[in-house]
């Protein structure tokens, strides 16, 4: 089993950033646009709730890999709550999650890279879901390397919108919605939480993670109050520069506040951001799921799974289960509709999501007067040891479904 141990050589800040950088992209750079047409003025809002609902859910990743700091992720905790066989048909969730959202989200690239070069939109997608596998192929460390510097230009594009945007800030009714309410409001938090599979990601970089118990829960929930943060001065400068229905229709949603500001010179420099923050989400997204494929056919006595097992090249990576992801992953892309695409993925998040809290009660329900350790990070606020927070996660995990549901009859993701 020793060359089928994964190589521990990150630290906190690297997965912070990862985590940052896991959901800062799809949902800024991929779909605001489309939320603003649900929510009006009232986007800001839209992304606090898809942000509290997925804050919730990852207080459930944050014991849980406290626990158990393992590449399986998701995979990971089902089996310790439900066992190999449950763990293993939850695993084709799990794994169709990672690779629909990197297809998603390449249709994403292709569009902004589109902007600048007369390109096929297929032959864009093929290279880049391509470029992202050969990343992870040279191993998690060099992935953090350009994750990191990925997520920095990123954040660093997102603060000149922000900036660019202060004149403007005070002089928009931020109460106003897009005619549907509280409905409107709601089905915006569902499109939005499809950024949100970052938490997924990151927890499966635990093998990879320097004392993953106390590093990982940190990672996790700091970096979701990072990205709430993020979000809400994102949302509010761009309804502030441009009306709601102007953004919802413009093309390239953020460069068009940009434009609006600086010109097209300015517009341009955000699609080439935007292509750093859309593909870093592809890379995060390849690198997570080829870890939850090891750890699956590491626990698996399937032959033909033992495949993923293959830990090789310079990055000392699970190439099989990289390149085979990458396959179907641009399969996906090739659809070619963002929105039939992401609609797709975000089905699969709240299926994984939901799970994975529904995991945690029953962990702890078998677990009651029976635990000899407290674990690292433990969800406060308990009754008979079941946590009411992970309660209220499932409860809203279920309410944004139904709104994802509203979304895909409407039309609207």
């Amino acid at each position: 089993m020793g060359k089928n141990k994964l190589k521990r050589s990150l630290g906190f800040w690297e997965v912070f950033l990862f985590g940052i950088g896991g959901v800062v992209g799809a949902g800024i750079y991929a779909i605001i646009g489309q939320a603003a047409g649900l929510s009006g003025n009232l986007l800001w809002l839209s992304f606090v709730i898809a942000a509290v609902v997925a804050l919730l859910t990852g207080l459930s990743y944050s014991e849980f890999v406290s626990r158990f700091p393992d590449a399986g992720g998701s995979y990971e905790y089902i089996k310790q709550s439900f066992g190999p066989k449950t763990a293993l048909y939850m695993s084709i969730f799990i794994t169709f999650t990672g690779i629909v959202a990197a297809a998603a989200i390449a249709i994403s690239f292709s569009e902004y890279l589109g902007r600048l070069i007369d390109f096929p939109s297929w032959l864009m997608v093929i290279a880049i879901i391509s470029l992202m596998a050969f990343f992870n192929i040279i191993g998690s460390k060099y992935s953090s390397y350009f994750n990191a510097f990925a997520t920095i230009v990123t954040l660093l594009g997102l603060a000149v919108v922000v900036g660019v945007s202060i004149p403007d800030l005070g002089s928009t009714n931020l109460l106003e919605t897009a005619g549907e309410g509280w409905t409107g409001i709601m089905a915006g938090g569902a499109l939005i939480f499809f950024s949100y599979i970052g938490f997924e990601d990151l927890v499966k970089m635990a093998e990879e993670t320097k004392e993953p118990s106390k590093n990982m829960p940190k990672a996790v929930i700091s970096s979701g109050l990072a990205v709430l943060v993020i979000y809400i001065l994102i949302a509010i400068s761009a309804v502030s520069v441009l009306d709601w229905e102007t953004l919802a229709n413009s093309n390239g949603r953020l460069a068009a506040v940009i434009e609006t500001k600086l010109g097209s010179i300015g517009a341009t420099g955000l699609v080439v951001i935007a292509l750093f923050a859309t593909s870093k989400t592809i890379l995060s997204n390849i690198l997570g799921t080829s870890r939850m494929l090891y750890d699956v056919a590491r626990d698996s006595e399937i032959k033909w799974l033992q495949r993923f097992t293959t830990i090789s090249g310079i990055g000392n990576a699970p190439n099989f289960a990289i390149i085979s992801i990458a396959v179907i992953s641009i399969g996906f892309a090739l659809i070619g509709n963002l929105k039939v695409v992401a609609s797709i993925s975000n089905i699969f998040i709240f299926i994984v999501f939901g799970f994975v809290n529904i995991s945690l009660l029953k962990f702890r329900s078998d677990q009651k007067g029976k635990e000899e350790k407290r674990p690292p990070f433990r969800i406060p606020w308990n009754i008979n040891n079941i946590p009411v927070l992970t309660v209220l996660a499932l409860i809203t995990i279920i309410i944004l479904f139904g709104f994802n549901i509203f979304n895909l009859v409407q039309g609207n993701t």
